[in-house]
């Protein structure tokens, strides 16, 4: 019946900054970038292999939190860890064993609109 979910909303305030972010520095594809309403657009973003993709909407105000956006799933964290830094990445918590799940690893970093994100495995 249900069978997957199609995007998770990321809210932004310079979808040109966080497109170049996304796709740049994370790697990320655009599924979709169309004409949506005055001054914005319908952006949808796709990690390679992944049916959920994320759309870039209007953030209301300069709302930080250190409760993450968006979780992103990755095999090998230290690696990702690595490359992303490479690509200019900055993490605000380097990798490290998950203390909800010893088996666990995560780091995190805040995207280009201060969103807080999490790679981790699952």
């Amino acid at each position: 019946m249900l069978k997957f979910v199609k995007f998770a909303e990321l809210p932004v305030i310079d979808q040109d900054r966080a497109l170049s972010f996304y796709t740049e520095k994370l790697g990320l594809r655009v599924a979709q970038d169309a004409p949506y309403k005055e001054g914005w657009r319908w952006i949808e973003l796709a990690i390679p292999g992944a049916e959920t993709r994320i759309l870039l909407t209007a953030r209301q105000g300069e709302v930080k939190s250190d409760t993450p956006r968006l979780v992103i799933i990755s095999d090998d964290v230290d690696a990702a860890y690595r490359k992303l830094s490479a690509n200019g990445v900055v993490f605000t918590k380097e990798p490290s064993n998950a203390p909800w799940n010893s088996g666990q690893r995560f780091a995190q970093l805040r995207d280009s609109e201060g969103n807080g994100i999490v790679i981790s495995t699952s």
